[in-house]
């Protein structure tokens, strides 16, 4: 929890410029927050990350937290840097979390194949998100291609990460939630494709981790 705090807070401290542009709502780019107590806040939450990690988490293991911590906060080096890398970063630091209890249960299969799923939707859908904000962001290889389909790409990237997901089902409650995934992702092409709507396809995006965390108990 805190790792992901200092993440969206790095995130939105690196990113406050092209927020004006691509998110003028956001609570640093009207004011809401100021920097000050959001850079106060990172470093507490910062600290909490490192020492519950520190007394918490066995040795061994405790190599994939500190690893996730590095790499998240890294995030703002890779987007001015490495740009065409950010949707596939982005992607492996939400997948992690999830190779990390892998790690802890090297039996359970099932894990690293959710692993790879989430890895492959989240993918799919940072590419989705890119094209909506491109007109703020860095300019890199993405840019030059067309948007239909890049999106095309990055739905079939969803739908793939889905197909994988399948291949464990093994509950009826598993069959119920895959369904709603794959209803939702239908939902948000029809946004995307036939209305335009980008905003709400990507919130219907986002809705098939709730229904995914299932498949992790």
């Amino acid at each position: 929890m805190f790792i992901c705090i200092c993440t969206f807070i790095a995130n939105d401290l690196d990113d406050i410029e092209t927020d004006r542009v691509n998110h003028p709502d956001r609570p640093l780019p009207t004011g809401k927050i100021t920097i000050t107590f959001a850079v106060l806040l990172y470093f507490i939450c910062l600290a909490l990350a490192l020492f519950s990690t520190k007394y918490f988490v066995e040795q061994g293991i405790d190599f994939w937290y500190y690893g996730l911590i590095s790499i998240s906060i890294s995030y703002g080096y890779i987007v001015d840097g490495l740009p065409s890398l950010k949707a596939p970063y982005v992607a492996a630091i939400v997948a992690i979390p999830v190779l990390t209890v892998a790690v802890s249960y090297p039996n359970e299969i099932q894990l690293y194949v959710v692993a790879t799923a989430l890895f492959l939707i989240t993918f799919g859908r940072e590419i989705c998100m890119d094209i909506k904000d491109r007109d703020g962001d860095v300019a890199s290889f993405i840019h030059r291609l067309s948007p239909k389909p890049l999106a095309i790409a990055a739905f079939t990237l969803q739908a793939t990460g889905q197909l994988f997901m399948a291949i464990y089902i093994r509950h009826q409650g598993e069959v119920i939630c895959l369904l709603a995934m794959i209803l939702l992702l239908a939902s948000s092409s029809i946004y995307w494709f036939r209305f335009s709507k980008y905003k709400q396809a990507i919130i219907l995006m986002k809705f098939q981790f709730v229904f995914g965390l299932y498949f992790l108990t």
